[in-house]
């Protein structure tokens, strides 16, 4: 893993089925929500030779369970601190209670609040999606920049700045237009799919990709339907309109910088 000055980053899932986001130093990681059961989380922390003890920090986008399931059950077995906006929790209560956080963990922030944990220095920005207070998290070490930038219908002028900034991007490529027309779902979900507070298409996530100015070392197309996407589809389009490194991240399996693991 190289000297504790060095980070490693991974998408350790993404997708319907779960969600989490690894950032570790050697000595302190962090996660950017954390969908799994402990057991599941460890596995896949382990591909990495990453110790679920060194896990010091979750932070949320929002409360569906494919990104919050687990946070409960990891903060009160390390215990550790879980950051949420102020939004999410104040509109969401009974959600934030069923997730049995312990007392005293939950930490709740503003929009462009900066967090330490260890090396690493995060705030969060808004994003449109139908879970209250949902954000998406900008992460910083040293002079390194990370974005995740998921679950959101619609994005914005200071999503395409920080993105311009970023080194690497992790960016929502939810549905393939025509695979959501076509598809099995009926209309009121296909709606709000593709609504302003539903989720990117592979079309969205691209002209935002392009109008930010993004110049950074490698995107990371993030939380691709199983049923309204295809990766190979998403991965034709994105080469035909770019020269950026990029990855797309498929079901099950999870990536780093330079790896790629079945699971």
């Amino acid at each position: 893993m190289g000297n504790a000055l060095m980070v490693q980053y991974a998408v350790l899932g993404s997708g319907s089925s779960g969600n989490s986001y690894l950032f570790t130093d050697g000595t302190v990681s962090i996660l950017i929500d954390q969908g799994y059961s402990v057991v599941e989380l460890t596995r896949r922390l382990s591909q990495f030779s990453v110790p679920l003890s060194t896990v010091q920090a979750v932070f949320l986008t929002h409360l569906h369970p494919d990104h919050a399931r687990g946070v409960g059950v990891l903060s009160r077995r390390l215990p550790i601190p879980v950051y949420a906006h102020d939004r999410m929790v104040a509109e969401q209560p009974l959600l934030i209670e069923k997730l049995g956080i312990p007392e005293g963990k939950l930490q709740t922030v503003c929009t462009s609040e900066l967090v330490e944990v260890g090396s690493f220095s995060l705030f969060c920005f808004e994003t449109s999606h139908d879970s209250g207070g949902s954000v998406g998290w900008y992460i910083t070490h040293q002079d390194t920049h990370y974005m995740v930038l998921t679950d959101t219908g619609i994005t914005s002028e200071q999503q395409m700045m920080l993105a311009g900034d970023a080194d690497i991007l992790f960016l929502e490529a939810n549905y393939d237009e025509q695979m959501l027309r076509s598809g099995p779902y009926p209309a009121m979900l296909k709606r709000r799919i593709s609504g302003n507070h539903g989720h990117l298409s592979n079309d969205q996530a691209l002209q935002f990709l392009c109008e930010s100015g993004f110049k950074g070392e490698h995107v990371y197309f993030i939380h691709l339907s199983e049923c309204n996407n295809d990766p190979v589809i998403l991965e034709k389009v994105v080469q035909s309109m770019t020269d950026l490194p990029f990855t797309v991240c498929r079901k099950n399996q999870w990536y780093g910088p330079k790896n790629e693991v079945h699971l």
